[in-house]
């Protein structure tokens, strides 16, 4: 089992489990995080949002052909959520540093899809959830976060803006992820690490 992925130099295809971190300015990585949550038939998107609004989340996965019955958004933005289509599963929370209700909200959503559901799990983004907790408290849940996809079969794509951090806190955070996109700003996407292939 495999996930395929758009928005690349070329397409690519992740093993189950693997989680990505997509790392460049959010104007940059926005579009390709949604473009490689999108489900497919048959799969399930759960996207973490702290930074962007549960509407804009929902629209952009509609924009690229789910359905909303495929779309579940934990919103930490503590913005209004007024997602349009009902059958989007929109889970708040009040701040992008509560990573316990994170935590415990993804695993009451993953709880709906059943054991053997193929999962696209978006987490947009690390950097805004680093300026509301500790380095390594952050680093322990992603631990926990990413060992989860990997455990449940599915695939993770994280967006991280490293010029928003030191070197320090940026290494101890990529080294997390099985495999790193740097998005150059001229859009290209370099990739590098394991568990892809193309």
């Amino acid at each position: 089992m495999s996930y395929p992925v758009e928005g690349f130099d070329e397409a690519r295809s992740f093993d189950d489990g693997v989680s990505l971190l997509l790392a460049g300015a959010p104007a940059l990585t926005d579009g390709r995080l949604f473009d490689a949550v999108a489900p497919r038939r048959g799969e399930t998107a759960v996207v973490v949002t702290t930074n962007t609004s549960a509407a804009r989340v929902a629209e952009e996965l509609l924009d690229r052909g789910a359905d909303g019955e495929q779309i579940g958004i934990i919103d930490c933005t503590s913005q209004e959520s007024d997602v349009d289509d009902d059958g989007v599963r929109v889970r708040q929370l009040g701040s992008p540093g509560d990573l316990t209700g994170i935590s415990l909200e993804f695993a009451k959503l993953l709880d709906d899809e059943g054991d053997d559901a193929q999962v696209r799990v978006g987490f947009a983004s690390v950097s805004t959830a680093l300026m509301y907790t500790e380095q390594q408290t952050l680093f322990r849940f992603l631990h926990v976060f990413t060992a989860r996809i990997s455990s449940g079969g599915m695939f993770g794509a994280f967006a991280m803006d490293p010029g928003m951090h030191d070197d320090q806190a940026y290494n101890t955070i990529r080294a997390v992820f099985d495999a790193e996109s740097e998005v150059a700003d001229d859009g290209t996407a370099s990739i590098r690490g394991t568990g892809f292939e193309g």
